[in-house]
């Protein structure tokens, strides 16, 4: 992720360019916005327009910049939020903390295309299951391999834009859960991903070799929205329509309907769950 600042008379302008997904690229942020601070800077504008992806640790950098310029009696505020960004915050519950500038005509901001090879599943029959097995090493760059391996899968899916993006979002943050929390960046040990679609749903589960958390915790944790852990289990239960997680509390299993059906929805789709 790239972090362009320019100043307008007293305005420091600051333009976020990629994908701030991974804890390195949220430290630009942090560290640019730090030094500005001290230079004496107190009126900060983020233009996200070319920002094509902002995962938990964005996030978290953006709630540390707004604090930071707001004890300096600052003012932040974000410019040309839209797509994946905005539905991000939206459902963090973080857009009511921003001042947020109306979306320019000239943005130049789009979803990034899903980047992949081949897809590594494809279907057999209209009625079975479509399946695919990602395992990594637990490690930043392993991480961006999952996530293209994941984006191959869905390519080779049906889906509605919004429908990709949701599953995108909930796997690359249960995934960076597994990696970072659950097995603490140690590339020894791996995080799994069993994916699984049929006509009707997707179900993920995502596995660390962790010794686990207890669940209950991710109430407690998306209770405050300024709270540092906790925003990926918001995201995933915002974004997918099941969330349960395992005894142990390190494997996370969440289902997207992608019809909504009603009274089949726990009885003849559980074909297509993993097993």
């Amino acid at each position: 992720m790239e972090v362009l600042t320019r100043e307008q008379g007293a305005l420091c302008l600051v333009k976020l360019a990629g994908e701030m997904a991974q804890n390195a690229d949220a430290e630009k942020l942090r560290d640019n916005i730090s030094r500005s601070v001290n230079e004496g800077k107190r009126d900060f504008l983020i233009d996200m327009g070319d920002l094509n992806y902002l995962g938990s640790p964005g996030i978290g950098a953006l709630v540390s910049a707004l604090e930071k310029v707001r004890r300096s009696g600052g003012n932040l505020k974000l410019a040309h939020l839209q797509g994946q960004a905005q539905k991000v915050l939206a459902v963090t519950g973080l857009d009511k903390f921003f001042d947020i500038s109306p979306l320019e005509a000239n943005s130049s901001a789009t979803l990034a295309a899903a980047e992949g090879s081949t897809v590594e599943a494809v279907k057999a029959a209209k009625e079975q299951a479509v399946r695919t097995l990602i395992q990594v090493p637990s490690s930043e760059a392993s991480m961006s391999e999952a996530g293209r391996r994941f984006a191959a899968f869905l390519e080779g899916l049906q889906l509605e834009q919004a429908q990709r993006f949701d599953l995108q979002v909930a796997f690359n943050e249960a995934l960076a859960n597994a990696v970072e929390h659950g097995n603490r960046s140690d590339a020894s040990k791996c995080a799994t991903a069993e994916c699984a679609a049929t006509k009707s749903a997707v179900h993920l589960r995502i596995t660390d070799e962790g010794e686990g958390f207890d669940p209950k915790m991710a109430a407690d944790l998306a209770a405050d929205p300024f709270r540092d852990r906790g925003r990926g289990m918001v995201l995933m239960r915002t974004l997918m329509d099941d969330v349960t997680y395992n005894e142990k509390g390190n494997s996370v299993s969440m289902t997207k309907y992608l019809s909504h059906p009603s009274s089949d929805k726990q009885g003849s789709e559980n074909h297509g769950q993993i097993r």
